[in-house]
C-alpha cells in the first residue's frame, strides 16, 4: 500500500490533502505539533496514524519516517503569517529554513521516493521574512535532489485559498453579514486566488509529475479588490459595503509575484493548468518539451475582473 507522510497535516491543505488522498487508499501518517487539533480532525480515524512532534526535531522526523517507510512525503508545516514573521524573523529561521532542511534530511535517510515541499507566491521576488524563507527551503530542496541518486525533491508554489485558515475571505464576509466595514490595507492591491480543492489537485499534480528539482506553479487568476468587494456584494446579496482602509501590514506587496521574469527561460507547460520551472542546476533529464510563452505572473499582469466569477468561485470555496 502507497504511504503518504504529510507534516502540518492539521492545516487547510494538510487536512484538505487527507481528505483527497483517502479516497485513493494511501496510508496516510500525520506528523504535526498541534495534539489538539490532530486529536480533534483525526481522533476517531482509524485510518490515519497520527505522530506529534515538531519538523525542527530531525531526531524525531528521522524515527518518524523510518519507522512508518512513506512513499512519499508532503512537507506542508511552516510558520506563515506574514507580519509576525517580519518581528520574528529568527523563529521563521528555525521552523522554515531549518524545519524544511530536516524535512529533506529524514526523507532522504528514509530513501523515500517523493518529497514535495509546499511554497508560497511569497518566496518569488521576496520583499518579506516569510517569501525569503520560502524562497530558501525552495533552493535548499533543489540542492537536495542535485545531490541524490535516490529521493526526487521537489516545490510547490501557489497564492491565496480562498477560506483558509487566515484568509481575509471568511472575515469579510463576517463583517459584512454583521454590518461591519471590512478592513481592506489598500485597495490598490491584487492577490491571487483559488480554492482548496485547485490547492490539492495542484500539490497532487507537482506529485505525480515532479522528476527533480522543480518549482510547480498553478495558472491561476488575480483578483483586485474592487473585484473582491463586488464579488463579496454578490456572495452576501448586498447592495453596498463599507470599507475601512487599514494601511499595508509589515512586509505585505501591493502586487504578488507568482513566477519571475527571470525564471521564463527556465519555464515549461506541464498542462493545462500547471507550470513548471527547471531547475537551472541538475543531473536529472528531465522531459518537459513544451515550452512557456507567455509573460511573467506578477498579479497586476492577471487579473480576473468578472465579479460573478470570482463569487461563484468564493462560494465554492467556503463550502469545502
Amino acid at each position: 500500500m502507497t504511504t503518504v507522510f504529510i507534516t502540518g497535516g492539521t492545516g487547510s491543505l494538510g487536512r484538505a490533502l487527507i481528505n483527497h488522498i483517502k479516497q485513493m487508499g494511501w496510508r496516510i501518517i500525520v506528523y504535526s505539533r498541534d495534539e489538539g487539533k490532530q486529536a480533534l480532525y483525526f481522533g476517531n480515524d482509524p485510518e490515519i496514524t497520527r505522530i506529534i512532534g515538531d519538523i525542527r526535531d530531525i531526531e524525531k522526523l528521522k524515527t518518524s519516517m523510518l519507522l512508518h517507510k512513506p512513499d512519499y512525503v508532503i512537507h506542508t508545516a511552516a510558520l506563515k503569517r506574514v507580519d509576525d514573521m517580519e518581528f520574528h524573523p529568527d523563529e521563521c529561521v528555525k521552523t522554515n529554513i531549518k524545519g524544511s532542511e530536516n524535512v529533506a534530511i529524514a526523507a532522504l535517510c528514509s530513501n523515500v521516493k517523493k518529497c514535495i515541499l509546499i511554497s508560497t507566491d511569497k518566496a518569488c521576488q521576496p520583499v518579506n521574512v516569510y517569501g525569503s524563507s520560502k524562497f530558501i527551503a525552495e533552493r535548499i530542496f533543489t540542492n537536495f535532489d542535485y545531490n541524490s541518486d535516490s529521493t526526487i525533491f521537489a516545490s510547490v508554489r501557489y497564492g491565496n485559498v480562498i477560506a483558509s485558515r487566515g484568509s481575509f475571505i471568511p472575515a469579510w464576509k463576517g463583517l459584512i453579514e454583521s454590518q461591519e466595514p471590512i478592513k481592506v490595507t489598500s485597495m490598490e492591491c491584487s492577490r491571487f486566488l483559488f480554492t482548496l480543492k485547485d490547492a490539492v489537485y495542484t500539490v497532487l499534480g507537482a506529485l505525480s509529475s515532479a522528476q527533480g528539482g522543480e518549482v510547480f506553479i498553478p495558472k491561476i487568476n488575480a483578483y483586485s479588490m474592487n473585484t473582491v468587494i463586488a464579488a463579496m456584494k454578490l456572495v452576501c446579496g448586498v447592495d453596498h459595503v463599507d470599507h475601512e482602509l487599514i494601511g499595508m501590514r509589515p512586509g505585505e506587496k501591493i502586487h504578488e509575484d507568482m513566477l519571475a521574469q527571470t525564471e521564463l527561460p527556465f519555464t515549461y507547460e506541464v498542462n493545462n493548468a500547471l507550470l513548471v520551472v527547471k531547475p537551472q542546476y541538475t543531473k536529472k533529464a528531465h522531459t518537459y518539451d513544451v515550452k512557456y510563452h507567455g509573460d511573467h505572473f506578477n498579479s497586476s499582469l492577471h487579473l480576473e475582473e468578472d465579479a460573478g466569477k470570482l463569487s461563484q468561485l468564493i462560494i465554492v470555496g467556503l463550502n469545502q
